[in-house]
């Protein structure tokens, strides 16, 4: 009577860990694809991509900013920025130190620092910054639907 209770418990804890571990995998994969997108962003900045950059962004995504009002669509502000940072051969950059992954792999939160710099117009930050991310599938590519950051002047 002991080993088939035994036996019945290992089953049903075998049984719920095996979601779990798939659960896990998918997270993992997509983890992975989240480091190569925020390297592709890195490598697309250093040589000053504009239109490689906007493309990582969604076509209605927002733009949120300190001491401004939250922009929408990708041909406003990121445009405008990335354009800004291209044309003066600026230096652009992220980290990232945090990662939030649906369940399902196709949305996710990323945070990280950005740091800024184009030296010809005197202009330098550092910063926090959160994208709100979206795909359509595990396969699919990933894109900004959400863009928030709060800069700090560097020392």
């Amino acid at each position: 009577m002991r080993l088939a209770s035994a036996l019945s418990t290992i089953a049903v804890v075998a049984s719920l860990a095996l979601p779990a571990v798939a659960e896990t995998a998918a997270q993992a994969q997509a983890r992975e694809s989240l480091i190569i997108f925020n390297d592709r962003f890195n490598d697309l900045a250093a040589t000053h991509d504009a239109a490689g950059l906007i493309a990582l962004y969604d076509e209605d995504a927002f733009w949120i900013a300190p001491a401004t009002r939250p922009a929408q669509g990708r041909d406003g502000v990121p445009r405008q920025t990335i354009t800004f940072m291209s044309e003066n051969k600026g230096r652009l950059s992220h980290t990232v130190e945090d990662l939030f992954i649906s369940k399902d792999g196709t949305q996710a939160v990323m945070k990280g620092v950005t740091k800024a710099s184009v030296e010809s117009q005197g202009f330098q930050l550092e910063g926090s910054y959160i994208y709100v991310l979206e795909r359509e599938s595990a396969e699919a590519p990933w894109q900004i639907v959400l863009d928030m950051f709060s800069n700090y002047a560097t020392e």
